[in-house]
């Protein structure tokens, strides 16, 4: 039997709670991170942010924190593999319309012709 949708409860994802990162590392961060993370905007700390701090404070942040650009790099190949394959196929699909409609007219304008000095 399936749960009655009305009286199910769902619980909220889990978010970041300025309460999980060290006393030294929040000091560090600039206010308007620490306000985003307050506020739920944010659930991981911005690579750039991270960069601009101390290595001794990078250090003790916890590793699920930090946002990483590729965080995986298999991923990554597919997505560039399916994107290159996407561009391929979307020139080879204009050419292809292109020399249609480059036959198409050069039959009508040879029948045009045709028929012009058949009179």
């Amino acid at each position: 039997m399936l749960p009655d949708m009305n009286t199910t409860q769902y619980l909220p994802l889990a978010q970041v709670e300025i309460e999980d990162l060290p006393p030294e590392v929040v000091e560090e961060l600039p206010t308007d991170v620490v306000d985003q993370i307050k506020d739920g905007l944010l659930d991981k700390i911005p690579e750039d942010v991270v960069a601009e701090l101390p290595q001794s404070i990078q250090d003790k942040i916890p590793e699920g924190l930090l946002e990483a650009a590729a965080s995986n790099p298999a991923f990554t190949r597919v997505l560039l593999v399916i994107g290159v394959l996407a561009v391929i196929g979307f020139v080879f699909g204009v050419i292809r319309s292109a020399v249609k409609w480059m036959l198409y007219s050069a039959i009508v304008g040879v029948a045009a012709w045709y028929f012009f000095f058949q009179q």
